[in-house]
């Protein structure tokens, strides 16, 4: 396979997460996601829901960055299991790290697993950082507002207007988020070397063609 790391990006509700790991199962690549900020939380001595926290609240990772120094490795075997932020939470998040500090910190990480390859690495704005970046297939995962939310609704066995809500709200928080903290457009289409509308393709298919995709990387 030409690319060594693949980047998925994808909106809420468009199967994005089920096709990444799919793909890294087809491929034997190690899948990273919240694995990143999780091994680095439990490194520096915090709680994964306090980085949660810090994406949200400019001005966190400071006393992080004191305690964990250089981010030297990043190997976990496993999916942590997430819940909201806490009051505490959001309360030690604002006690430290600008927006930067943050940004910088996650983008080593991503740059680290990049040097060691054979990844899938799902959001955390690499698709910015790894741009141009030889040997790395950037993926954004797509889809209608409407299927998204009949996808979530069925997924979560909620109401349809409660999902398309959910997707709504999501949409809206990555789009400021990344443009506050990495000053770009995630939906640009020309942020990638692949973009799959899931509207009318099935997930199977999705992965077949990222996979497609992979190997045809020069």
């Amino acid at each position: 396979m030409a690319a060594s790391v693949i980047v998925v990006s994808a909106q809420a509700g468009s199967g994005g997460y089920t096709i990444a790991h799919q793909v890294a199962d087809s491929l034997g690549l190690r899948y990273y996601d919240w694995e990143i900020t999780s091994e680095a939380a439990a490194r520096a001595g915090v709680s994964p829901t306090e980085v949660i926290a810090a994406e949200h609240v400019p001005g966190f990772m400071e006393r992080m960055m004191r305690r964990l120094g250089a981010v030297s490795s990043v190997g976990v075997e496993g999916s942590p299991t997430f819940t909201d932020p806490s009051p505490a939470a959001w309360g030690n998040a604002l006690q430290g790290l600008s927006s930067d500090d943050y940004r910088d910190f996650i983008s080593r990480v991503v740059l680290e697993l990049a040097d060691r390859g054979d990844a899938v690495v799902v959001s955390h704005a690499a698709q910015h950082t790894l741009a141009g970046r030889p040997g790395v297939l950037r993926v954004l995962i797509h889809g209608s507002l409407a299927i998204r939310a009949e996808r979530l609704a069925a997924e979560q066995s909620i109401e349809v207007s409660q999902a398309e809500a959910a997707v709504r709200q999501s949409d809206k928080d990555r789009a400021e988020l990344l443009k506050r903290l990495y000053h770009f457009d995630w939906a640009d289409a020309g942020m990638y070397e692949l973009a799959l509308n899931t509207d009318n393709l099935s997930l199977d298919f999705a992965v077949d063609t990222i996979i497609a995709a992979a190997k045809a990387i020069p």
